[in-house]
């Protein structure tokens, strides 16, 4: 039964996530807010609504911090791992010599924010309430990074070229209505699929260290990789390479709501210092895709078609993958 509900509840989940970026698209070219600020805003806060209702559940109803906490991490971890996946797929030109300066500086605040995130791990625990000292740090760096790209992208023009399709005659308020329709199917979906999955893990005695930075971290990231994908087909990689960085960024911010409903204490009081790793290696992903869109700028280097930053990004994950396990 449970097997059944998580393959319905992807389903939905990857179908949604695909039509979210045709809106987002639509969104984007009829607001002239431009498609790094709609990816990193709109349509990275609409594919994290799963791990955000995921890592409440988790300290809420299964009351396990490290379940929030592998998830969060787990699922950042995958979201760069999808730049290998695009770049197996965006044969046309360089995935990441066209990403625009919003998203590059956008990219700096997922390094930042998931940095600042491993401090209370290893500094003085100062608490304020029942919460970390750290929690409204890391909602400050994120109101920041939403500042940033907005004026970044004002400041420069992007210099992606857009596919037009039929689309785009749709109405700002139709476009509006069917992004927020797709939204809501994978919020419902992102629910199904958590439930289904933490039963899953139940079953299969798998430890929730595992669970929280695997299993869970990939059903709540479909919807990044499948709407970043759509935003590929659709000739949009600016909108794809905003929605994972900006999801990034919003997912460390759901670590101070994650210590808000956690009532008994400092929320990361209560979780493996293993996570110190899981972050570090986050970071470290982050960081070689934004090495790629640096340096593609100047000289690809490219190995069968595909970047050779993407390639470190595979082994990287690899890498993480059986540090995580082991």
């Amino acid at each position: 039964m449970y097997y059944l509900l998580f393959v319905i509840s992807a389903a939905l989940v990857i179908f949604a996530g695909v039509k979210l970026s045709v809106y987002a698209d639509i969104l984007a070219d009829k607001t002239g807010l431009g498609h790094s600020f709609i990816g990193v805003t709109l349509l990275a806060l609409m594919t994290s609504l799963p791990e955000l209702i995921s890592s409440i559940g988790a300290v809420t109803v299964v009351d396990s911090p490290d379940l929030a906490f592998g998830n969060i991490y787990g699922s950042n971890a995958f979201n760069i791992f999808i730049f290998f996946i695009m770049d197996m797929l965006f044969r046309k030109d360089s995935l990441y010599k066209n990403v625009s300066n919003a998203n590059f500086n956008v990219g700096i605040y997922a390094v930042l924010i998931t940095v600042v995130s491993i401090l209370p791990f290893v500094s003085v625990k100062t608490e304020f309430f029942h919460l970390s000292i750290f929690s409204p740090i890391l909602i400050i760096i994120f109101m920041a990074s939403i500042y940033t790209a907005y004026t970044s992208d004002k400041a420069t023009e992007s210099i992606e070229s857009n596919t037009q399709n039929d689309n785009n005659s749709m109405s700002l308020t139709t476009a509006s209505l069917m992004f927020m329709l797709m939204a809501l199917i994978i919020l419902g979906s992102g629910l199904m699929l958590s439930k289904s999955a933490d039963k899953i893990a139940e079953i299969t005695g798998l430890g929730q260290t595992v669970v929280g930075s695997f299993m869970l971290a990939f059903v709540t990231s479909l919807p990044e990789l499948s709407s970043s994908v759509g935003a590929l087909r659709i000739g949009a990689p600016n909108l794809a390479v905003g929605n994972l960085f900006g999801s990034n960024v919003f997912n460390i911010a759901v670590l101070p709501i994650v210590d808000i409903f956690y009532r008994k204490e400092n929320v990361f009081l209560n979780v493996s210092e293993k996570f110190v790793e899981s972050a570090l290696f986050a970071s470290i992903l982050v960081m070689i895709a934004l090495l790629g869109i640096s340096q593609d700028k100047i000289y690809e280097i490219k190995f069968k078609s595909v970047s050779l930053f993407s390639i470190t990004i595979l082994l990287c994950y690899i890498l993480y993958f059986i540090r995580t396990l082991g």
